[in-house]
């Protein structure tokens, strides 16, 4: 993979969570006021539908904070896989880890993309690997990270390409704010400090994750220029979730 093979690297755009589907007294599906008509023309039951809306809203759907959506994703498993694959989407299960999320399904066809991708940079593509590492050594599932944290680590990338401090930091920023906007970084009630996104741990595949690794550490070791915000990717066609 070449230098502006990794530039291209990009992730699935995450929305932000919202635990009112998880609510059994939600009222949005399945209910229709006294004597009106309804328009309901749906033929899931209503909590596997609310099971649909969850991971189409993303980011995911999970054991310990969503118990009755998964509850009732395990009871009818087949009717969300056939629903989101009407929609060109996949279900990727992990019943060990107790999380659930929805991605592009590959059909090899362009403008079948219901999620559109966000492209990275050199840097944002180091920080995605230093959550992912993060999260893969925590005991419990869970893991968090603080901005200075971050700052100290990429750093680095700055420094061996002769890039410009503040504008590094100024990238760094950045790469924080949208891993941020995308959620795979998650505010806590501690200023500057984040939960990293359990869902970072299932994006990448161990090869793909070796072959951005070897190819960070060869454009480290040749002094690279770390690549400005403008060098980005564009985004794949398709509207986001």
């Amino acid at each position: 993979m070449g230098g502006g093979a990794l530039m291209h690297t990009s992730f699935q755009s995450l929305a932000s969570a919202d635990d009112s589907m998880d609510d059994p007294g939600n009222s949005e599906f399945g209910a229709t006021p006294a004597g009106a008509a309804t328009p309901d023309k749906g033929t899931l039951r209503p909590d596997t539908r609310r099971v649909v809306v969850q991971l189409v809203k993303g980011p995911y759907v999970m054991r310990t904070l969503h118990p009755n959506l998964w509850a009732s994703l395990e009871n009818d498993e087949e009717a969300v896989r056939q629903t989101l694959g009407n929609l060109f989407l996949e279900l990727v299960l992990n019943r060990d880890v107790g999380l659930a999320f929805a991605r592009n399904l590959d059909t090899g066809e362009s403008g079948t993309k219901f999620f559109r991708s966000t492209p990275l940079t050199l840097i944002d593509t180091a920080l995605v690997l230093l959550l992912r590492e993060r999260l893969l050594r925590s005991s419990d599932g869970r893991a968090f990270v603080g901005a200075d944290e971050i700052v100290d680590q990429l750093r680095v990338y700055g420094t061996a390409s002769r890039a410009d401090p503040a504008g590094t930091a100024k990238r760094i920023q950045a790469s924080i704010e949208k891993m941020k906007k995308n959620s795979v970084l998650i505010g806590t009630d501690e200023d500057g400090r984040f939960e990293i996104s359990p869902v970072l741990a299932m994006v990448f595949g161990a090869n793909q994750v070796r072959a951005v690794v070897g190819e960070l550490r060869n454009l480290l070791s040749s002094g690279a220029t770390v690549a400005d915000e403008s060098d980005e990717a564009p985004a794949e066609d398709g509207d986001a979730a």
